[in-house]
């Protein structure tokens, strides 16, 4: 069974698919979604510091509710897609029959070519990511271009430990034995010794030969030819089964800190059970990402881009000032806290703007006047806005601008509403802006749309 939903969607036991209905089905998904939980820093610092799984909350009625990452889990054969929510055409459409996985794949790669906040070089990558048909291929896809990168750059050796009877002594003497088994046995002339040798057969490369052999006949042909490029470099390598434990004993210094997040991959796919079917009632896998960082990543990226052509200069994730500046304890100063970080900064003709992504279904800012005085009243979150007030106050800058998604198939806003705070240091401007996210089929148009956004947001006129 193959289920389509949306974040934040309540899905009922009876609704699930029957091999997941049972509690102890459902218990053995949670496991299954923890273990993968504490896997994702492999591609992503989402700054959750709970250690119990996000993916999916589970409800009272033995049901689930999918929240804010997206993406593919295969469990058991059973497969669960959860789609962006600004998928929807409008706040009120819950339809998903029209939904596939390839759509999903050309706005995931699209959103990751500017998302500056995951450790992979998606840009350079991003014609053969774009091949991808489901979130398997995508990260196998991944894999082999880190592996094949790492092999072309500097192969991966290890001193390993070997003890060994030598005619010379070398590394360390085995003393006792020696004494009590060598000379008493006319083999005076043999030494028992444990030393090191530089090896390029050594654990880390036999995971990473076990995992290509894993992925080879669930992959593509495309990727199947890489593949096999990456085995006939390993050929020296021992073919031995691997686990994730294996993983876990291997210890990286700096000078090959590119294998790290091979290591961190080949842990991943080895945790998953990938079969060579569409589907198998042993598979599992799971692929997902936190649609809010996508967002915040997509936008400050793009912004980057059009802005910086403009001399301006675009920070992310900017925290050089704290809400406290000092704690006083006994009359002693304890330092600042709470440091104040800004999703996007920018600075453009000696202006800054702060501006904050806000991943939440705002509806259209469009009608009559009091439909949008009940949009602003009421959909935007109230601490959101207190947020950005206190960050104007702290900046001491008079205009805020909260940013947030726009459905599919939308057409740009002609205008947006200003909310207006009054207070001793005068009136703050706080901004609300739908901006373009979801790709179609003609992409252009869609980048068009926001580069016009923001360009209007910085009264930018347009060169040429």
């Amino acid at each position: 069974m193959i289920l389509n939903q949306y974040e934040n969607t309540v899905i009922k036991n009876n609704k699930l698919p029957v091999p997941w209905q049972s509690q102890k089905a459902l218990d053995e998904l949670s496991d299954f979604l923890q273990q993968n939980w504490e896997q994702r820093a492999v591609f992503y610092d989402d700054g959750e510091v709970t250690s119990k799984q996000q993916f999916l909350s589970f409800t009272g009625q033995k049901g689930i509710k999918t929240q804010n990452y997206i993406g593919t889990i295969v469990f058991n054969g059973q497969q669960l897609n959860i789609f962006p929510k600004m998928f929807r055409t409008d706040i009120d459409d819950h339809e998903t029959d029209e939904l596939d996985q390839k759509h999903l794949m050309k706005n995931l790669v699209r959103w990751l070519e500017y998302c500056n906040k995951v450790e992979y070089p998606f840009i350079s990558i991003s014609s053969e990511l774009s091949d991808s048909d489901d979130l398997k291929e995508f990260f196998i896809t991944l894999y082999i271009g880190y592996v094949r990168n790492a092999l072309e750059r500097n192969l991966y050796y290890q001193y390993e430990e070997e003890t060994s009877d030598c005619r010379s002594i070398k590394g360390k003497l085995d003393i006792r034995d020696y004494v009590a088994r060598k000379i008493p046995s006319g083999m005076g002339h043999q030494f028992r010794c444990t030393y090191s040798k530089f090896e390029f057969d050594n654990q880390l490369n036999r995971i990473i030969k076990f995992t290509c052999k894993q992925i080879f006949n669930v992959t593509s042909k495309k990727n199947q030819k890489v593949l096999r490029g990456i085995l006939t470099k390993l050929d020296e390598v021992s073919l031995v089964p691997c686990t994730p434990a294996d993983c876990a004993k291997v210890r990286l210094g700096s000078i090959h800190k590119n294998y790290r997040i091979i290591l961190s991959m080949s842990k991943m796919f080895l945790l998953n059970q990938l079969s060579d079917y569409t589907m198998d009632t042993n598979e599992s896998f799971c692929f997902l990402f936190p649609m809010e960082l996508l967002f915040e990543g997509f936008i400050g990226g793009f912004m980057q881009d059009v802005v910086g052509n403009y001399g301006g200069k675009v920070r992310l994730q900017q925290s050089d000032m704290h809400l406290i500046e000092d704690v006083i304890y006994n009359g002693e100063s304890l330092g600042a806290a709470f440091t104040m970080r800004h999703d996007i900064l920018v600075e453009l003709e000696d202006s800054i703007f702060i501006l904050d992504t806000k991943y939440k279904q705002v509806s259209r800012f469009e009608g009559n006047p009091e439909e949008v005085l009940k949009i602003v009243s009421e959909e935007p979150k109230q601490t959101d806005i207190y947020q950005v007030c206190e960050y104007a106050r702290k900046r001491n800058i008079k205009d805020v601008y909260l940013l947030y998604p726009m459905f599919r198939y939308e057409e740009n806003e002609p205008t947006f509403p200003v909310g207006k705070s009054k207070g001793e240091q005068g009136t703050i401007s706080i901004h609300f802006i739908r901006l373009p996210f979801v790709f179609e089929e003609n992409e252009e148009s869609t980048m068009q749309m926001l580069r016009k956004v923001i360009l209007d947001i910085f009264n930018i006129k347009e060169m040429g």
